[in-house]
């Protein structure tokens, strides 16, 4: 299990001050592809927003295709999106994807193949995008996400199949748990459950869990294979059977990594439901328990090419928003040379963390509006690996109209600062503080 965090958390009094508007940085997002007979990828990775160009796309500029959640006008300004994170995800593991690019009325990619799982337009096998346990009712490239957002990408995602979930039994947050750790030996409880239908809308702003306990769900080993496919083995002696109440108990004899997943098959041995998220088991007593695998760190995918005008990084970069150093500010002082005429700027306070649910790797953080002001365009939170030379900000969470988040990072420690930006571009940012991710 990943120990508490240690956080702290200042609170302050600031104004916006004029200042350029930060571009799209990358934040951190779990992505999980479903194909056809195994599991394409799956884990954290960092994303942001950046033009694609699927394998067929032979008319597509030079520079390929936006997709940073500003097609379409559906967003005012630059961030990640399912499609981008799918397709670095398949950059990783040196796949790629292919679509039909539609520019008119959806100005985005219809998803025809993921890495070797190509649509069967015969037996009406299409992909689709799953959100926070939720259909989106835009593309990929449309939709923008935030920080720790779960993005499942489906293989013959429309045919009503449930979707499995596999948990530690009695876990109760929304977000997908984190590797777990057992004695040799010792029974592991667990519980599946399911989401079923289609369920088209808009996502909520995090991962939620309004599920039904599946009976009937085959939790077995996973096979890995050396480009990172995951296959369940249903037919191994250590799979285990959910009752009606969803639950079952596995155990391993063996010390080390073991990794598991759920599913459902026929007699004819095809899989019913859409497989579930993996869960790492480290049995103890194993030195290897120290280090977590590398499909559970963070991942970068390599660098893609900048649409037109660029992308800045979110500080310290051209094109976006200065840095700020360790110290909360009150009051920050405009930019020389700008005007201080015109509405004056929103002030915000700080007021709390959310707690509850650092066991789980999870920092809520929250604050309240004292004077709006022109109004609120958008607001992020970012880390800075701490004490480490020219690290630079990544931004965990973004938005316009919420006024709390909750941030999920890795291992290690981090400053965590809140930039916000109101109706008239004008933007400013507070430290949070330290946060301290135990390893």
């Amino acid at each position: 299990m990943r120990t508490p965090i240690a956080a702290v958390c200042v609170a302050s009094l600031f104004t916006i001050a004029l200042a350029p508007v930060a571009q799209a940085a990358p934040a951190q997002v779990n992505v999980r592809i479903e194909g056809r007979y195994e599991t394409l990828f799956e884990g954290p990775i960092l994303t942001e927003g950046h033009n694609v160009r699927a394998s067929s796309d032979s008319s597509a500029p030079a520079g390929g295709r936006r997709c940073n959640g500003l097609n379409n006008g559906k967003n005012p300004s630059p961030g990640p999106t399912p499609t981008a994170a799918g397709a670095d995800a398949m950059s990783l593991i040196g796949e790629d994807f292919d679509g039909l690019w539609y520019a008119e009325p959806f100005e985005d990619y219809f998803i025809k193949r993921w890495g070797p799982d190509a649509q069967s337009e015969g037996a009406g096998e299409y992909w689709g995008l799953v959100v926070n346990n939720v259909f989106t009712s835009v593309g990929g490239c449309q939709y923008q996400l935030d920080g720790s957002d779960e993005v499942l990408w489906v293989y013959d995602a429309f045919s009503s199949r449930p979707r499995l979930l596999l948990y530690p039994a009695g876990y109760s947050a929304g977000a997908l748990p984190a590797p777990v750790t057992v004695a040799a030996g010792e029974p592991l409880a667990l519980e599946v459950d399911s989401w079923g239908g289609y369920d088209e809308g808009d996502p909520p702003p995090a991962p939620t869990r309004s599920t039904a306990p599946y009976d009937g769900a085959e939790i077995a080993p996973v096979a890995t294979g050396a480009q990172g496919f995951q296959q369940v083995e249903t037919d191994s002696s250590a799979a285990v059977t959910t009752g009606a109440d969803g639950k079952a108990e596995i155990a391993f004899a063996q010390a080390g990594w073991h990794r598991i997943k759920a599913t459902a098959v026929n007699s004819t041995g095809d899989e019913t439901v859409v497989r579930s998220n993996r869960l790492d088991v480290c049995v103890t007593p194993d030195p290897s328990c120290a280090t977590l695998p590398p499909e559970d760190l963070v991942r970068t995918p390599p660098a893609t090419p900048g649409e037109e005008g660029g992308d800045g990084e979110e500080a310290g970069e051209p094109g976006g928003a200065p840095p700020v150093d360790a110290t909360p500010r009150t009051g920050i002082e405009p930019p020389a040379g700008a005007s201080d005429s015109g509405p004056a700027p929103v002030r915000l306070r700080l007021s709390r963390l959310d707690r509850s649910r650092l066991s789980r790797g999870l920092v809520g953080v929250s604050w309240r509006v004292l004077d709006g002001g022109p109004g609120i365009a958008s607001w992020a939170i970012s880390s800075q690996a701490f004490g480490r030379a020219g690290a630079r900000y990544v931004r965990r969470a973004h938005g316009s109209s919420r006024s709390a988040a909750t941030v999920r990072l890795p291992p290690g420690d981090y400053r965590l600062r809140l930039t916000v930006v109101d109706a008239l571009g004008r933007s400013s940012a507070a430290v949070l503080g330290k946060v301290e991710v135990p390893r």
